[in-house]
């Protein structure tokens, strides 16, 4: 089996941690790029994953502009940037995955698949709370009985403040 390359755009928290598994797992994964608006960003993550610095854009459509090289991308812009900077990587023939929310309003979201349609690709979203030990551990008990009857589910992710303070 050969190894899916990728490029990260976006170089933050998020799109890093998804990107962390090509280190873990560098027969599975390989990080063949990045776009970044911060020039910290972009070498960081050449410096993880010995990116040559042709390989490293600021953004989205420089990266696109510069012709497939990957088999995907994975965006971890920020929330309002996520569609603008996925249409160039979709055009380009890039299958995503994309940092939720996929999109910020209704008319993103059309533009978004539209686009995915027209260029055949995917866009996976990331929902990696789904995944999480603690919410496994509440649909176990869920399933076994344990709990009862569900009525009512609230569920709230406290945040903490470093979300906002970029």
């Amino acid at each position: 089996m050969q190894a899916i390359t990728a490029v990260v755009i976006g170089a933050g928290h998020r799109a890093l941690a998804y990107a962390s598994y090509a280190s873990r797992h560098p027969e599975e994964l390989r990080i063949v790029g990045v776009a970044d608006p911060q020039e910290y960003r972009r070498r960081k993550t050449a410096e993880l994953y010995g990116l040559p610095e042709g390989r490293c854009f600021k953004n989205a459509e420089d990266l696109a502009s510069a012709g497939r090289f990957a088999d995907a991308a994975i965006n971890g812009t920020m929330d309002h940037l996520h569609v603008t900077t996925s249409l160039p990587l979709l055009d380009a023939g890039y299958d995503l995955l994309l940092e939720k929310p996929f999109a910020v309003n209704e008319n993103e979201v059309w533009k978004l698949i539209e686009s995915m349609r027209r260029n055949r690709r995917t866009v996976a979203i990331c929902h990696v709370l789904r995944y999480a030990p603690f919410y496994a551990a509440i649909k176990r008990e869920v399933l076994a009985g344990t709990i009862g009857e569900i009525v009512n589910i609230q569920t709230v992710e406290h945040v903490s403040y470093h979300h906002m303070a970029v």
